[in-house]
């Protein structure tokens, strides 16, 4: 399939940077259009960055994960600030909320200063929000209610039918990878798919690529946008299309 988007993808390890050019070609010979790479760490982005730099199809992300918190300096913040500027980079993320139940626990309130903080810092540039969200739906959603200016995304959505609107209202796109699918309540996600509104919908791979992976990735994104289809009685390509658009219109 042609001229598919992926809305959040991972391609900055160190092991993966050597070949990123053939990854690249990969991806495009597999029918990938555009990736929105996410970046973790100020290293992270700076590698990306080069490499968006040199090849259109990458655009960047960069932001602390709330399972980052407990590393973040003011030396941090001060990088992410500076490399955010860069034009490259379309967003702040993925950054939000997250009470999984991990090894190491990040306390909820520094979960929240840590991402308060950066949805300000998307207001100030003016670029859009990557949302993390995890098991923390109705916080995720009540920061962002009160404290972003900018349109944003949910990435890997999983918040179920009844919080669906008051995301869409407060200027959210929803994004679906396989994973946040599997994960969520099958009858309620079915029924937020069914119902959201097309011009507010993104997929994702969620996932690390590397050359050899580059037809898997497709493959991937390739078998939710079926699944959509299937649900929205929509043709692939219209849905492709619209995909194409609601992510040029959000990160343009």
């Amino acid at each position: 399939m042609e001229g598919m988007i992926d809305s959040h993808a991972h391609i900055c390890g160190k092991d993966l940077f050597p070949k990123w050019r053939e990854a690249a070609a990969g991806a495009k010979s597999s029918g990938i259009e555009k990736i929105m790479i996410i970046c973790r760490d100020a290293e992270e982005a700076r590698r990306v960055i080069s490499m968006a730099e040199e090849e259109p199809m990458f655009d960047v992300a960069f932001g602390y994960s709330p399972n980052d918190v407990l590393k973040i300096g003011e030396r941090e913040w001060k990088e992410l600030r500076e490399l955010v500027k860069a034009p490259c980079v379309k967003a702040v993320g993925s950054i939000g909320m997250d009470y999984f139940f991990y090894e190491t626990i990040v306390p909820k309130v520094l979960q929240k200063e840590m991402f308060i903080r950066q949805l300000h810092m998307a207001n100030e540039l003016g670029k859009p929000a990557v949302i993390h969200m995890r098991m923390a739906a109705e916080d995720t959603r009540r920061y962002i209610k009160g404290h972003l200016k900018v349109p944003g995304v949910v990435h890997g959505y999983s918040g179920g039918y009844e919080l669906m609107r008051d995301f869409l209202d407060i200027g959210m796109y929803l994004s679906f990878s396989a994973r946040a699918l599997m994960e969520a309540s099958e009858e309620n996600t079915r029924k937020v798919i069914r119902d959201m509104p097309l011009d507010r919908l993104l997929v994702e791979s969620n996932g690390v690529f590397g050359a050899p992976a580059a037809s898997g990735q497709a493959e991937h994104l390739s078998h939710i946008i079926d699944d959509i289809c299937t649900l929205r009685g929509m043709e692939k390509e219209a849905l492709t299309a619209a995909i194409r658009d609601n992510y040029g219109r959000l990160f343009s």
